[in-house]
């Protein structure tokens, strides 16, 4: 296979059984072979998961393939080819996948695809609400509209080329036994490196709105120096004295710092984030393994019934019910 070895899913001569497959880790489809006659076929399939990331490497050999998604897609799909072409084509538009261009797939979309013989596809799979909430962490706010990128990404452009070198760095890591992609928690570290490089290399109707926190950032140091603090520790007692001591400015100043680059303040953000990370507990956990309340205190809430309030403003639901049924 190659490619991510010891993940392999499947290599198998029948079509149909690498297409079921296929639906099960992506999206149900039609795959019909383009040539004519019965083709000798032989398909390679392996799926390695990150926490809300996914990498999910598909190979056909034997004849070109129609693929037809018979259902929209639910989460984001960035489509490389390591090998060969793919033509995607989404309603009027087409992006053709090689080793220069990929194709980003949003929630609701329906596409086709033409792929070519001996083509090697990688899928990067990010679930939706996993990239919805990274997207809200890094604005500093709710999204209020549904993430959409735009379906072409250069690969050869500086940021998206970036991006593409540590998925492939990535890969090569996950060859080895052992290595700290497999040992990190969940693959946190790795899913939030992916999703933020996502995120600033490729663009979407978000864009504007990061590109102004960023200026933001960019020009009031302490405000970033702050973030860092809150994020690397949000369940410690981070009293706006204390943050402001950090940043080495009065709490007035760091009021207005943080109001003036993310449009909240200080006390918000560590709210914010504490919630965040509250939400990423509760989904991961089985139920009987920890309470709300437990889940609550470890993340700096120590009022259970407004942290339960804070959680149901943000997120539509009881952390009960996440904890209970986190799909």
């Amino acid at each position: 296979m190659g490619v991510l070895e010891r993940f392999a899913v499947l290599s198998s001569p029948d079509l149909d059984e690498f297409r079921h497959s296929v639906s099960q880790l992506l999206t149900p489809h039609r795959l019909t072979p383009l040539a004519p006659g019965t083709p000798e076929m032989r398909t390679d399939l392996a799926k390695a998961s990150l926490g809300p990331v996914s990498l999910v490497y598909c190979r056909n050999r034997g004849a070109e393939l129609g693929v037809q998604l018979t259902e929209q897609v639910d989460y984001y799909d960035i489509n490389l080819a390591l090998h060969g072409r793919n033509q995607v084509v989404f309603g009027r538009d087409e992006v053709v996948v090689d080793q220069a261009r990929a194709a980003v797939i949003s929630p609701r979309m329906k596409v086709d695809m033409r792929l070519s013989d001996d083509y090697r596809q990688l899928h990067v799979r990010v679930e939706r609400q996993a990239l919805t909430e990274h997207l809200e962490a890094m604005l500093g706010c709710p999204a209020s509209a549904v993430l959409r990128f735009r379906p072409d990404m250069d690969l050869t452009g500086p940021a998206a080329g970036s991006w593409w070198r540590t998925v492939r760095s990535l890969l090569r890591e996950l060859d080895h036994p052992g290595s700290l992609a497999e040992l990190s928690p969940g693959a946190v570290p790795w899913a939030n490196l992916l999703m933020t490089g996502l995120l600033l290399a490729q663009p979407h109707n978000y864009s504007p709105q990061l590109d102004r926190v960023a200026t933001g950032l960019r020009q009031q140091p302490p405000v970033r120096r702050v973030m860092e603090i809150v994020e690397g520790d949000p369940s410690a007692g981070l009293s706006v004295e204390r943050l402001a001591r950090a940043a080495r400015m009065t709490p007035r100043s760091l009021q207005r710092h943080f109001r003036s680059a993310l449009g909240m303040s200080p006390h918000e953000y560590v709210q914010q984030v504490r919630l965040a990370r509250a939400h990423e507990e509760l989904r991961a956990a089985e139920p009987r393994s920890v309470t709300v309340t437990e889940v609550a205190l470890r993340w700096g809430f120590t009022h259970v019934p407004r942290f339960a309030a804070l959680y149901r403003k943000r997120y539509g639901t009881n952390p009960s019910r996440t904890l209970r049924d986190p799909g």
